[in-house]
C-alpha cells in the first residue's frame, strides 16, 4: 500500500545506487477512493477499480481484495491476457459520482500523482529479483535548457527498466515531446549503462493504441493511431499500454515470477521487432506491416 524510493541527482547516479537524500515514500490511498482504511483490516468500497496497488505486496490486503472482487478475479484476468483479444479490465462497483470508474479513467487523469506511481509500484513487485525504483530522475542533456526527467525507473543487480509516462495518446501526441525525449534520453543513459529496455507507458483508452488494422482501434477519426504508429516506428520507440501492465501484474500474482518484467518484459521488448504491447499480446512489425501476436 504504501512504496518507498529515494531520489538521484541524476541517471548514473541510480545505476551507480548513489541516492541524494533519505527515502521517500508513496501511496495511491487517498487519490482512488476506493479503500477504507478506517477499519481492521482495511475493507474495499464500491469506488475500488481493481488497480491493484494497494495489494499487489500485500499478501493479507489481497485476501480481502479477493473477498470483494471474487476469488477468481486476477486468475480469469490472467488467463485472458495477451491472447490476440482486447482485454476488458474491472470496473468499479458504484459508477454514479465515482471520477475513478475503471484503470482507464484513472490513469488518463494525471501523470504525476496516477500513473506514474501507480506503475512504479506494480513494477517494484512484479520483479523476480530485488529491485530499487525511483521517479523522476534526473538526465542532463546538453541540447536542454532545462534537466530532464526520466518518470519510472526500476533496476535490479543486471537490467534496468525506464518508462516514461503518459496519461493518453492525446496526450502523446499533443505536443510529441516524447519523441525527442526519447532520442535525447537514450543517449545519456546509454553513458551509464547498455543494458536496459526504455518504453513509453500510456494510460486511457486502450482501444485508441490498437493499429489501424484492428477492429478494436478507435484512434482512425483525424488519423491520430496511424500519427501514432508511424512516429514510433520511425524513431524506434517501443510502448505499453496501461491495460497490459495490470494484466501483466495478474500473471505474475497468478503463475510467478516467469512474469516478471525483468523476465518477460525484457525478452519481449528486447525482440527487434517488438513495438508495443496491448492486452491482447505483442504489437510487432513483420514485413513492414503492423500485427498482433498472441503471447
Amino acid at each position: 500500500m504504501i512504496f518507498n524510493y529515494s531520489k538521484y541527482k541524476d541517471i548514473d547516479c541510480f545505476v551507480r545506487n548513489i541516492p541524494s537524500n533519505s527515502n521517500k515514500s508513496f501511496t495511491l490511498i487517498h487519490k482512488c477512493n476506493g479503500i477504507d482504511c478506517s477499519t481492521t483490516p482495511p475493507t474495499f468500497t464500491n469506488k475500488c477499480f481493481g488497480c491493484l496497488f494497494c495489494v499487489i505486496n500485500n499478501e493479507s490486503l489481497r485476501s480481502v481484495f479477493y473477498d470483494f472482487w471474487g476469488s477468481n478475479i486476477v486468475e480469469s484476468s490472467a488467463n485472458l491476457a495477451f491472447k490476440g483479444e482486447k482485454v476488458s479490465l474491472p470496473s468499479a462497483k458504484q459508477q454514479m459520482q465515482n471520477p475513478n470508474k475503471n484503470l482507464e479513467f484513472f490513469t488518463a487523469k494525471d501523470e504525476t500523482s496516477n500513473i506514474q506511481p501507480w506503475a512504479t509500484g506494480l513494477l517494484n513487485t512484479i520483479c523476480s529479483k530485488e529491485n530499487r525504483i525511483s521517479m523522476e530522475v534526473p538526465v542532463f542533456h546538453p541540447d536542454y535548457d532545462r534537466n530532464g526527467r526520466l518518470d519510472i525507473c526500476s533496476i535490479t543487480d543486471e537490467k534496468l527498466i525506464i518508462m516514461e509516462s503518459k496519461t493518453t495518446l492525446d496526450d502523446a501526441l499533443s505536443d510529441e515531446r516524447f519523441v525527442e525525449q526519447h532520442t535525447k534520453y537514450t543517449e545519456v543513459i546509454n553513458e551509464s549503462t547498455s543494458d536496459y529496455i526504455y518504453i513509453t507507458l500510456i494510460g486511457g483508452k486502450e482501444s485508441d493504441l490498437y493499429p489501424t488494422n484492428s477492429p478494436y482501434c478507435s484512434g482512425l477519426i483525424g488519423g491520430k493511431t496511424q500519427r501514432f504508429y508511424d512516429l514510433i516506428i520511425n524513431e524506434k520507440i517501443k510502448f505499453i499500454s496501461a491495460n497490459a501492465l495490470w494484466l501483466l501484474s495478474c500473471k505474475y500474482l497468478s503463475l510467478g515470477s516467469s512474469y516478471s518484467w525483468d523476465t518477460f518484459l525484457y525478452d519481449i521488448f528486447s525482440e527487434e521487432n517488438t513495438i508495443g504491447l496491448l492486452s491482447a499480446g505483442k504489437v510487432s512489425l513483420i514485413n513492414g506491416q503492423v500485427e498482433i501476436v498472441s503471447l
